[in-house]
């Protein structure tokens, strides 16, 4: 899709008209915290990041969008960009009533009960692994990662008309994965580079708890070489 030519706003700053959803490639970086320094010092306005696209799919807001939206609420988006919420959940954690445990992946509105991109799934019984609220998280994250792959690949999450309206398809090259917790987020915005390089030990030498699933986590978020995975909320 092309982009609309770009008017200034009050300080000179040139932003995106309305309505003009764009490519915006790869940001710098990958597996790092979302909004990061370069979105915010764009212009990005941190209490305002998403924008329902026309498929429904969560996009990210321009950092260069209109300060003032449409009627319809709608900014300037990244096409090629998605939020993906995800969460985990365990009844009587971290006790023996932790007998099952479950995850959700929630990529946006849903047109109808039959709409298959919401999941929400049991997470899966392990010999000799107790069921906590953090494996869940992981779960939650590993399968939003296995989900996105075919946006990555073929495109999907916005209705662009090839060769009409765009050249190639929109493939996805920027992916959010939006979770409440500080668990999730914080281990993969830093720490698990280090566990990795320390023999997978934390900075006490202990073994690093749920290894399989981190191991599992970035190996899904390392399988799309041109798609930056960028993490927010905990």
């Amino acid at each position: 899709m092309k982009r609309k030519r770009s008017p200034s706003d009050e300080g000179g700053r040139k932003v995106h008209d309305k309505h003009s959803p764009h490519r915006s490639g790869r940001p710098p970086g990958n597996c790092n915290r979302f909004p990061g320094p370069y979105y915010i010092e764009s212009g990005g306005d941190e209490d305002n990041l998403e924008v329902v696209g026309l498929n429904d799919f969560v996009h990210v807001r321009c950092h260069f969008a209109s300060p003032k939206a449409c009627p319809c609420g709608r900014y300037a988006c990244h096409l090629d960009s998605m939020i993906v919420a995800v969460d985990g959940a365990c009844p009587g954690n971290g006790s023996d009533l932790a007998v099952r445990s479950a995850c959700g992946v929630y990529f946006g509105p849903e047109d109808d009960d039959d709409d298959p991109r919401n999941m929400a799934l049991r997470v899966p019984d392990e010999p000799g692994v107790l069921h906590t609220s953090q494996r869940a998280e992981l779960w939650a994250a590993i399968a939003a990662l296995w989900a996105s792959d075919k946006y990555a690949e073929s495109g999907g999450q916005w209705p662009c008309e090839v060769p009409k309206g765009c050249k190639t398809p929109c493939r996805l090259s920027h992916l959010v994965i939006k979770s409440d917790s500080a668990y999730l987020v914080n281990s993969m915005t830093g720490a698990i580079n280090k566990w990795k390089t320390n023999g997978w030990l934390t900075t006490k030498k202990t073994p690093v708890a749920n290894r399989d699933l981190w191991e599992l986590l970035l190996n899904a978020s390392r399988t799309w070489i041109g798609l930056v995975q960028q993490w927010t909320g905990g």
